[in-house]
This record gives C-alpha cells, structure tokens and sequence, in this order.
C-alpha cells in the first residue's frame, strides 16, 4: 500500500472546539449570527450555556429577528462601608416615603448617558473601556481617600465629589465618549458628563417630604469611606419609559393574549396604564422570555429598572476591599432581586445582572431541556381563582365552626366617578338633580347639606349594585355574619347595607366604629363632616344609636399627624377590642367588616402575626384593591395550632389569612357618553351656531 507524502503545509481542516468562540459555537449548534449575537450581549457573554438557554427561553419573543441594539451606559460605583450606608437609605427612604427617581437605579454616578450600539459591538465596547481604564488608574490614589460633600435642595439630594477625583473621573467619561463614536456606535451619547461629580440620594419627591428624607440624609453624614468601580451596564431598548416589576405570584394565561408569570421574572410595564387600568389588567413584556401580553397588575410589584439590566464589565479603582464586597456591591437600590449562583460570585470576571438558574429553571418547565427528567410534566393545573395558584388557604374553611371575619371595601364611590359633582348635580336652593344613570335617584339628607358629600360621598349605583352581588354571593356560599361593625363615610354605610340585603339580614343592626376610618395621613387639614346616627337612621339605615365606640371621633380629630404605623395600630387594636367583646356569645359569632381599600391589610396584618407594612407599601396595596374586595381571616383550631402559630394568639386565638369561598366582583370602565359625537364635525357645528 503507497504511503501518503508529506503535506508542505499542515494546515488542520477543522478548528479545534476549545479554539472556537462563543458565537461560532452557538453558530455550529445552529442558531442564525443575528440572534446569537442578541443572546451574546444580553447576557453580558458569558458564555455558550447561558447564550443558547436565552435564546431557548426567547423562541417566541416577536423581536428575536428585529435588529433592535441594546442601550448602554457607564457608572462609577461606590463599594465598600459608603454602600452599605446608602443601602440603608434606600430602603428607609422607599419605606418612610413614596418612591422617587432614585430608587431606579443602584447607587451611582454617571460617567457616559445612554448610548446605542450594535450587538457585534459589545465585547469592544468592554475592551475600550479596559483601555480607558488602563490609562487614568494611576492617577486614582489610593492614599487619598474620596472626598463627599452634601447637598440638599427642594427637589434634590445628594453628595458632589472632590475635584481631585471628579477630574479623573470626567477624563475617563471623555475618553470613552470619544471612542465609543469612533467604533461605530449606532447612537452615541450627546457628550461625555464633565459636569460636577455628583451621587443622588432622591429627587421627584413631593415636597411633603423633605424633611422626612432630609434627616434621613443626616443619618449618612459624614459618609464613612469608600472604593469605587468603573462599570458598563446595558439595558433592553424596550424598557424605555416603561416601569420595571418584579413578579409576585406565578400566572397560568387563561386566554390567548395572556401574559404567563414566573417568580423571578421582570416585566416592563407602562406607568399610565398601570395608573389608568380600569379592570386591574395591565399588558406587559417578560425580561425572561421577551412575551407581551395582559397580566394581573397585583401579580407585580415596581423595582428598581436597573434590576433588569445586564453587566459587562468591572474595573476597580483604587484598592480592593479587605472584605469580600463582591456580591454587595452588585445589589440594587431596592433590594437585591436577583441571586447569582456561587460558581460566577466567586469569579473576578464581571457578573451579568441575569439570573443563570431562573433561565434554566424556566426552560426545563417549557419542556425545552431534556436532559433532567420531569417528574411532574402534565400535573400542571390552571389556576382559576383570583389568587395565585401556589397560594393555598392556611385553614380549612369547612372544619368545625371556627370563627370568621370578612374585611370588605366599599363600593364604588360618587366622586371617583364624575369627580367635582356637587357643583354640577345641586341647584343654588341645594336642591339634588341628578345628572347621571349611575348617580342615585336620591340623595340621603344630612344636618351639614351638601358640602358634606365633600369629603363624605355617596355610592353610585354600580357601587349599591356591587354591594348586593357580594352579599347574595355570601348567601349563596352559606356566610353566616352575627356581627356587623362599620367605617362612619357614608359610603361604606351603604355597602354594609347592601352586603346586609344580599344576606338577607336587614335586621342585623351595624356599629358605627371610627376606629375604622382611613389613615389620617390623607385628611391633615380636616375629618369629614360624618352624618350621625339620627342623619343616618332618618336615611334609612338600620344602625346602632347607643353604642359607645372603640376610638371617638374626637380621638381622631387629635391624631390627624397619624403615621402608617400608628393607623396599623388603631385599626388592629379596633379588630382586636372588636373580637373579644362579640366572642362572648361562645366565640362562634362571625363578624362583617366595612371600611376602606387599606383596612383589608390594617384589620388583618396584626392578627395573623405580621408587622405593620410602610407608609410606601402600603399605599401600593391600595392601588391593588378595587371596590368590594373581600379579605377573610379565620380562627385556627386548636388541633391544627403549632408552637410558632401561639406567638400572635389573640385570647387564646390564632388567625389566618384564607381564600373567601366567593369569587370577586370585576367589570369594566364605561366613559360619559356624548349624544352629539353622532351628529359629526359638521353637523355639530352646525348645531352650536344656532345656539
């Protein structure tokens, strides 16, 4: 047999697979160049396995073949005590207050704005960093720590840098700025940031709030020390103006045009349609799987955007520091939402801003990895309760005759509706005319005329409809109420009264209670004029005329400086006197709570044994509770009661937060309809000129 020659030149025919980059690997497994590069920069290169499960997990993201370049930015960093001082700030200030600019991003100063590259240019954008970088480093001594100063005004709050430092720092912005339009960026920023230094610590704040965030501020003074890093994040282009939420509760999509939810996932969502949703769905698109699609908006609770926004690249200045700050200087303003496993935290090469386990976790539910078998495929079920399906009720609500209380908001309100209505719906004698189908027939009469439906306004119809739907719903599911105890507005008055109606038990005569009313926070300058028992008896409502309440109206009027906290305190303390005085019948009496969207939380919160929420969480639980939602609590008994459980017993009690065994009321919003759009431009005008 003849032997082959040498070859002049042993060339390999094939490259060696350790020799191949990324892209060209995931080119070889068969994912087109356009989207590789997509998976590439979104995940910040961190290699194949993370690149191919993100393009597993975007198979049917509408924009995978839309050439849509990321959105990039430069920050300088603070690491080390200074950090962990500004962590305590955000959280205080995001629990004391409500949320500002500030809380969407992690503490920072701006180097570079915003800019747009191609997704072929992510790894130069990295090296010309590393490049700029080499260049200024020496100058950043280390023997001369970073110089803060404070600064506070109207609007805004922060801490300006020394110049020393400052200098160094708009260099570097410079010199980046000059060489990122040099490498052909798609859209560059307008100019590198060469004004002074500055980290900020809140601005957009009401100015209710300054002093609040003011001695806040104080609390950081002076700021202990710091390192600092040079960092290159880069955002989806989608998020735009949009909000950033992080997912509560998962969601199986019912319908089509639903958007499917999974714990740890981030969706951006628009502010006015989270603001204007009439029925609490809102559309949305998933950072894990780049879907849009409609979404229960109390699923989602707002974080800060940069929570979504992926990492690059790290580049300390100065010395490290002696402890290990690596996972906590890359936690968000908020809170840190997202965990990376220990194999990349270890790492001294930049971590992405990317959950690795939620993308796998999140393809081995859709089926798209086999390697692991899926012990529970086909056992999923469509949650078809309001609530999320992994939310099971803690008690059984069939056992024994445990005690039962329902916390329900009132319906929906006149003002809400057609906002300044008095003007428009009562003549100069104060006489009603009503204007509307949904404005009621009649209006009760009240010692304070009119003015009194100022602050203290009537249901609509919809809202008396509302009422009587989740009372027949009661009946219908066998509810028992024994005790009925009630907010004074006359509008929870009227929801009690149709709750009663659809029970059938108009005689059960209701409690007045105060204690109950809103957080006073709302009404610093004055309490509503309330209509008092003879007003409401004369109205038609069957209530109580000789009961001695738990909190006096005069209490309130002295309280209006009420904090969050404090209006916690009033309303369990009102459940709790509430619980033991209608326990005396043998402790199997159920009781009826009508109040406000906050009560569902202030009633119940306390009893089961949590602490009282924020002022700021708790405002965005109101948000979250429309008209007649109904919260329900239930005695555990004793045979199910554990050690842990009898750390909140109330005489001998514990409560427990359960599903109601009714569905809730949802409907749609319907605007004022105007006969003359019929009519047309022309015709209309026509018609105006007669007039």
């Amino acid at each position: 047999m003849a032997t082959l020659p040498p070859r002049k030149n042993p060339t390999p025919t094939k490259i060696l697979k350790q020799y191949l980059s990324p892209l060209q690997i995931l080119l070889q497994m068969g994912f087109p160049k356009h989207r590789s590069e997509k998976a590439l920069a979104a995940t910040g290169h961190r290699g194949v396995q993370l690149a191919s499960d993100w393009l597993l997990a975007h198979v049917n993201d509408p924009t995978i073949d839309v050439i849509t370049p990321r959105e990039y930015i430069v920050y300088a960093c603070p690491t080390g005590p200074f950090l962990r001082q500004l962590q305590s700030f955000w959280r205080k200030s995001s629990d004391q207050c409500q949320w500002n600019g500030a809380h969407n991003y992690m503490p920072h100063i701006t180097l570079v704005s915003f800019f747009m590259a191609p997704d072929d240019l992510t790894e130069n954008l990295v090296t010309l960093l590393e490049k700029v970088y080499d260049d200024f480093r020496p100058e950043w001594s280390e023997d001369n720590p970073v110089k803060l100063e404070s600064y506070a005004s109207p609007n805004f709050m922060g801490f300006f840098m020394d110049d020393e430092h400052a200098n160094i720092l708009k260099n570097i912005a410079a010199k980046y700025t000059s060489g990122i339009t040099s490498i052909g960026c798609l859209k560059g920023p307008q100019e590198a940031n060469v004004k002074s230094m500055h980290l900020t610590l809140t601005y957009q704040f009401p100015p209710e709030e300054y002093d609040t965030l003011r001695a806040l501020v104080a609390e950081i003074e002076p700021p202990l020390p710091s390192n600092w890093e040079l960092r290159l994040y880069s955002r989806d282009s989608r998020i735009g103006k949009n909000q950033v939420h992080k997912v509560l509760y998962s969601h199986v999509p019912r319908e089509s045009d639903e958007l499917e939810l999974r714990i740890g996932d981030y969706i951006y969502v628009s502010g006015d349609a989270l603001e204007n949703s009439p029925d609490g769905w809102v559309e949305g698109i998933s950072w894990l799987t780049g879907c849009s699609g409609y979404l229960p908006s109390n699923y989602i609770e707002r974080t800060a955007e940069s929570d979504a926004w992926t990492l690059h690249k790290v580049l300390q200045l100065g010395k490290s520091d002696e402890t290990d700050e690596t996972e906590e200087s890359d936690i968000s303003s908020m809170a840190k939402s997202v965990s990376m496993p220990e194999s990349l935290s270890a790492s001294n090469d930049p971590l992405p801003s990317i959950d690795e386990k939620l993308y796998d976790d999140s393809l081995k539910a859709r089926g798209d990895v086999i390697e692991e078998k899926n012990e529970d495929a086909g056992k999923i079920e469509v949650d078809t309760k309001d609530e999320p399906q992994d939310e099971k009720p803690l008690v059984d609500q069939q056992k024994g005759s445990a005690r039962k209380m329902y916390v329900v908001r009132h319906g929906e309100r006149v003002d809400f509706t057609f906002g300044q209505w008095i003007p428009f719906c009562f003549d100069s004698a104060g006489d009603y005319l009503r204007k509307d189908l949904n404005m009621p027939k009649v209006m009760p009469a009240r010692k304070s005329g009119p003015s009194g439906f100022q602050r203290d306004c009537p249901l609509t119809n919809v809202g008396e409809l509302q009422a009587l739907l989740t009372g027949e719903a009661m009946r219908e599911h066998g509810v028992k109420i024994q005790h009925v105890l009630c907010s004074p507005s006359l509008r929870c008055v009227q929801t009690c009264t149709g709750i009663l109606k659809g029970l059938g038990m108009l005689h059960l005569p209701i409690a007045i209670e105060p204690g109950l009313f809103e957080w006073l926070g709302w009404y610093v300058e004055e309490l509503p004029n309330w209509m008092d028992a003879e007003d409401l008896i004369n109205a038609g409502f069957n209530v109580m005329t000789n009961r001695e309440p738990y909190v006096s109206v005069e209490t309130l009027a002295n309280q209006r400086k009420e904090t969050v906290e404090n209006f916690y305190e009033r309303c369990h303390f009102v459940i709790r006197k509430a619980l033991e005085d209608t326990a005396r019948d043998g402790g199997s009496g159920n009781l009826l709570v009508v109040a406000h969207a906050a009560n569902l939380d202030t009633c119940t919160r306390q009893l089961v044994g949590l602490a009282p929420r924020p002022t700021h969480d708790m405002r965005r639980l109101c948000q979250k509770v429309p008209y007649c939602s109904v919260a329900m609590v239930q005695e555990v008994p004793d045979v199910d009661m554990n050690i842990e459980m009898r750390d909140h017993e109330l005489e001998g009690k514990v409560w427990r937060l359960c599903e109601p065994p009714f569905p809730p009321v949802t409907h749609s919003s319907n605007i004022r309809f105007d006969w003359k759009i019929i009519l047309g431009d022309n015709l209309l005008l026509k018609l105006n000129e007669k007039i």
